[in-house]
């Protein structure tokens, strides 16, 4: 499997574990709307910086950004940054961009919310985006099942895998009532994308591995059963990284 760490949007910290390591990277500090306003300011520094690194993702804006709001000025405003973030992707060498879904729990109905969804990301990936390089983030989803129907039907409409599945752990475990083995068997393959960082059930602490409520080990076999094709992303607070990644190592995940 192949392994990055995320940087928390601490970048001259981390680089050295990733160097270290001989990881890939997961670049963060595009969350931050100001640091995308002036992107080609910093652009040269992330692309230079992880050049020798075996492989580069970028994690888009989130705050705020919701793709499956009736409003269509706050559906342009998602495109604009989404858009944004594909550009800084591209040329940063990102090979992967994570956004997140923006679900919120009882604004729309499934199947709105779903076909809201749908229409902005056919408009968004038409003759833009290259197939396999979004990965929608789950967040506040209780169940699975909408993210599935929606991946699916825009898969099927441009028959191309346009958008795949990131699943962060941690966030099943504190916001979802079914337990993360659920959701990895039942999305299976559209995953292609893990944020892995555990906590108590309750908040997103982003805790190292080997502490709190979720069972890593067995997350981490389903995965390697059902998701076989994942990059697996240590989404830790900065303190947790090395620790971490020493546990996939004593427990064969990691050389």
């Amino acid at each position: 499997m192949t392994i990055l760490i995320s940087d928390w949007a601490s970048f001259n910290q981390v680089l050295p574990i990733a160097l270290k390591y001989g990881i890939g990277m997961e670049i963060q500090e595009f969350t931050s709307p100001n640091n995308i306003d002036k992107a080609e300011e910093l652009i040269k520094t992330y692309r230079d910086g992880t050049k020798s690194l075996p492989m580069v993702s970028l994690h888009g804006p989130f705050a705020e950004l919701v793709p499956a709001s009736m409003d269509p000025w706050v559906k342009q405003v998602a495109a604009k940054r989404f858009g944004q973030a594909y550009e800084i992707a591209h040329k940063t060498h990102a090979k992967h961009l994570i956004l997140h879904s923006g679900f919120f729990p009882k604004t729309y109905g499934r199947d709105k919310w779903i076909q809201n969804s749908y229409d902005f990301w056919i408009d968004f990936i038409n003759n833009k985006i290259e197939p396999g390089l979004i990965h929608l983030e789950n967040v506040y989803e209780d169940d699975f099942s909408a993210l599935q129907e929606l991946i699916d039907r825009v898969n099927e409409a441009r028959h191309e895998e346009m958008l795949t599945i990131c699943l962060d752990i941690g966030h099943v475990n504190a916001n979802s009532s079914r337990r993360v083995d659920d959701w990895i068997s039942g999305l299976g393959d559209r995953i292609r994308y893990v944020h892995l960082h555990n906590n108590g059930g309750i908040l997103d602490d982003h805790w190292r591995l080997d502490k709190g409520t979720i069972d890593i080990s067995k997350v981490l076999n389903l995965l390697q059963k059902h998701s076989t094709h994942a990059i697996w992303s240590v989404e830790t607070i900065v303190d947790d990284i090395e620790p971490s990644l020493a546990w996939l190592q004593r427990n064969g995940y990691l050389e």
